[in-house]
């Protein structure tokens, strides 16, 4: 993590997805307080990163981000279990390879960033 590149990646990061991404789920969240409509369960995703900043910092963007949070992680095979505020039936069919629902990119730029 002492490369400048990390350190600019991360920055980016930061500003862009990780924000976007937390600013759609405050709205997300806030609309399902008002109306009531929610649906929690835990999920199982599969980011398929291989070392544990990487990991590491998957699983803190998602618990800092409304509506998720990390619950567990399988040391062996570095999936992560998430409680997540909007679980759907049809998403449940696709996990847990096809994380984009609960996490969008985030997996993407952990992979960028600490990989």
């Amino acid at each position: 993590m002492l490369n400048p590149r990390r350190w600019v990646l991360f920055l980016v990061y930061l500003i862009g997805p990780f924000f976007w991404g937390m600013a759609k789920a405050n709205v997300d969240v806030a609309y399902r307080v008002i109306t009531g409509r929610i649906n929690p369960g835990i999920v199982k995703i599969s980011p398929g990163l291989k070392t544990d900043l990487g990991i590491t910092l998957l699983a803190n963007s998602i618990t800092l981000t409304p509506g998720t949070l990390s619950v567990e992680v399988d040391e062996e095979t570095n999936e992560l279990y998430i409680h997540w505020i909007n679980v759907k039936k049809e998403v449940l069919e696709k996990m847990p390879r096809d994380y984009r629902y609960v996490c969008e990119k985030f997996p993407d730029w952990a992979r960028r960033v600490a990989e």
